[in-house]
């Protein structure tokens, strides 16, 4: 079955739409060349003397499609072609409008509540703590509105996996995710996925509401190939890290770190750097507005780095350790610092934005085209007031030894005539 047209389905049995629906399928199945038995029969189970989803008949439909109700009907739409008589998709939203909202409202994430069909894309989902503040705060109006949300999360841990300990997605939470109704939550989960080679996964959206990712992983986001050769993050991460090795625990392959005398194990990719251009380019490619949160000090000024117009900030080959930072970004070094937790500013109110993000090495997307950021907030601390968080914002305030992180809301653009 035609993954897309299946998907495009989900609308046509939401509740405000399945007394239509169903007629539309009755009048189809009865001027259709089925044997008569059979016509009579999916009439049968789809009803006609109700404007109600009781006019459903359950044990018919799924004696005759084999499966239960909703899936039944979605297919129905799609093999008696009602899915392409559709109206075409919603335009994207502009990001001109995207940036406005932004500016005139605390939280970005009250912008689903504005979009006719909300989506959002969460990479490194986790135990999906974020997923379930943000239905806890948004789903019930969304609901009442008559929208469906689709609520889509991608994580590296594979499954059943020994190692991430508490970074696994919470069983909990999958069960009541996949319990709500299916016409007002369209929720998955993926993992042992990299967020960098989503291009096989066909039931993802090629474009999301929003993207987010929370606590973008270190190293992975935290030294851009573009700019640092292998031999120096390499050597980085021995002096900062330890020596490492791969093993083999209880048959699975995972990563062995010498740290301070100690022996951490991790999964196997944990040193595998895709560098912050990756993020930020599946970011701008995917949503019309993306929200990196829990940024720590680290991966922060390397993702800087690289939405910045003036390359002298991304020095070749130079890692950006504490002592260097303030040579290296000068007065936006100095700006952004003073920030006290809770304030945020523009960054183009500081610098320059840069006009043309080039494309990353290790982000494998079919979308082609060239983006930018038109829009780049930068606020200080984890967690704020009215916004959903995910567990790791909310270890930050016990962090004694860390400084307080970072928060960037961007709104991407296509470069014209790139």
């Amino acid at each position: 079955m035609d993954p897309v047209a299946w998907e495009s389905a989900r609308k046509l049995v939401h509740r405000s739409r399945l007394s239509h629906t169903l007629d539309r399928l009755v009048e189809r199945i009865q001027h259709s060349p089925l044997p008569g038995m059979l016509r009579e029969g999916l009439v049968a189970g789809l009803g006609t003397n109700s404007a109600s989803a009781s006019r459903i008949d359950p044990a018919r439909l799924k004696e005759l499609t084999g499966l239960p109700p909703t899936k039944a009907i979605r297919s129905l739409c799609v093999y008696f072609a009602l899915v392409r008589e559709e109206a075409p998709p919603s335009c994207e939203p502009d990001p001109h409008d995207v940036e406005a909202f932004v500016q005139q409202n605390p939280s970005p994430y009250d912008f689903l509540l504005q979009v006719e069909e909300p989506s959002l894309l969460d990479l490194g989902a986790g135990d999906l703590s974020f997923e379930e503040e943000l239905l806890d705060h948004y789903f019930p109006a969304l609901k009442q509105n008559g929208k469906a949300l689709t609520l889509h999360a991608v994580d590296r841990l594979q499954p059943g996996s020994q190692l991430g300990g508490a970074y696994h997605a919470s069983p909990e939470r999958l069960r009541r995710f996949t319990c709500d109704a299916p016409d007002t939550l369209h929720f998955r989960f993926w993992g042992g996925v990299d967020m960098t080679d989503l291009s096989s996964r066909p039931h993802l959206l090629a474009h999301y509401t929003m993207v987010t990712c929370h606590a973008p992983a270190t190293p992975t986001f935290a030294y851009e190939p573009t700019r640092l050769s292998p031999a120096t993050i390499h050597s980085h991460l021995t002096k900062t890290k330890g020596e490492s090795r791969t093993v083999r625990i209880r048959g699975e392959e995972a990563l062995e770190v010498m740290h301070r005398g100690r022996r951490l194990t991790f999964p196997a990719w944990k040193f595998v750097v895709q560098g912050p251009l990756a993020l930020l380019n599946l970011a701008a490619r995917r949503g019309a507005l993306c929200v990196f949160a829990a940024v720590d000090d680290e991966v922060f000024w390397e993702i800087l780095a690289q939405l910045v117009e003036d390359p002298g900030m991304r020095p070749p080959d130079v890692v950006f350790t504490p002592d260097v930072l303030p040579e290296i970004f000068g007065q936006v070094h100095q700006d952004l610092s003073s920030l006290k937790v809770g304030e945020r500013c523009h960054l183009s109110d500081v610098t320059p934005l840069r006009q043309n993000l080039p494309a990353s090495t290790t982000l494998r997307e079919r979308n082609p085209g060239t983006c930018r950021f038109r829009y780049v907030e930068i606020r200080r601390g984890a967690v704020f007031p009215g916004m959903p968080a995910g567990s790791t914002a909310r270890q930050f305030r016990h962090m004694s030894e860390e400084v307080p992180p970072w928060h960037l809301v961007l709104v991407p653009e296509r470069v014209p005539g790139v």
